[in-house]
Order: C-alpha cells, then structure tokens, then sequence
C-alpha cells in the first residue's frame, strides 16, 4: 500500500496513475497517511443550523417556543446514548437547512430534564413535536429512521400551508358515498 502514497519512482512517469490519486484521496479523507493518522481530517458531528436550538430545561424550552411564536417548531426529543437518535440525527441537521424559516429545536435527555421529558409525555426516543402557529401542538410521532419520512411529509405540509388528507382516505369511502346517492 506504501507505493499508493507515495509518488511514482525517477526510472517511471512522474505522473501518479488516476487509481493512486483516487486510493491517496480516499486515505486522506479517512485521516491515514503514511500509515499515521492525518490531524483534523477526521469526521466529526455534523454542523449545527443556525435555526437550530438546543433546550436543556423546562424555561428554555418555554423560552424556544415563545421565540418562534408565529413560526413552525419541530422538536426533536433525543438521548446521547440513544443508537436510533444518533442515526437520525444527520437527517434531522438537513432537514433544518433546507427549511431556514422553520425553527428547529432539540431537546436531548439530561438528569437535569428527565420531567420535561415526562411532563410532555414523550413515550419513547427518538420522538418529536410540531408546533404550528396559533395551533400549538399539533403532531406528536416518533422519529426513528422507521418514521423519519412521515415526519418530513408533515412538515413540507404544514410549511405549503396544505394538509395531504387526501392520501389518508380511502378509496372504497369515496365509491361507497356515490352508491348512497
């Protein structure tokens, strides 16, 4: 693997063939080069929107909420430990990217905050909440990997301003109201 990184020897081209560049760019961006690891070239946390909170306690989160009054608020209740909120998390920080007007907030799982947790009711993690303007609360689902999607739907909804009852109704109700006629 010595002669991926290094260059190609004075007797060939001095070119490096496009397979060496490819190994030597894949190596650096896993932080190992020469065999040693490559300082501040390894992957960490994905970055944080900048409409994206973080509500440690019960007046935070109030104070969150009061902020964004007007606004839509998605929150997204996790724990640090948590296999499943780890693996949704990236989709969760895109998710906030592509909606800047929304308000995103996360409310991780502290001893601190254990009845914030409670108090709202939140069954299991991950789990999230959406809060629409003069609406309040207005869904309440988890949010694993299972769910992420149906969270997604209902926010692009809520955003347009247009609600998807149509794809929750069946087609055989529609038949049966025109029998009846």
């Amino acid at each position: 693997m010595s002669s991926v990184l290094e260059p190609a020897s004075q007797s060939s081209s001095t070119r490096m063939s496009d397979f060496q560049r490819r190994m030597k760019g894949i190596v650096k961006r896993n932080g190992v080069a020469n065999g040693r690891k490559v300082v501040g070239t390894s992957r960490s946390a994905p970055e944080r929107p900048a409409n994206l909170k973080v509500a440690h306690t019960l007046e935070e989160y109030k104070d969150q909420l009061d902020e964004s009054s007007g606004k839509i608020v998605v929150v997204r209740f996790f724990a640090t430990w948590c296999k499943a909120c780890k693996a949704i998390q990236p989709s969760f920080y895109r998710m906030a990217a592509l909606y800047p007007h929304i308000t995103f907030v996360e409310v991780p799982v502290t001893n601190h905050n254990a009845n914030l947790h409670q108090g709202l009711e939140v069954p299991s993690l991950p789990y999230g909440h959406i809060y629409y303007p003069d609406a309040g609360l207005v869904e309440e689902m988890k949010i694993s990997k299972k769910y992420f999607p149906g969270l997604v739907k209902k926010v692009r909804w809520y955003d347009s301003g247009l609600c998807g009852l149509d794809e929750f109704v069946p087609e055989d109700s529609d038949d049966a109201a025109e029998k009846e006629n």
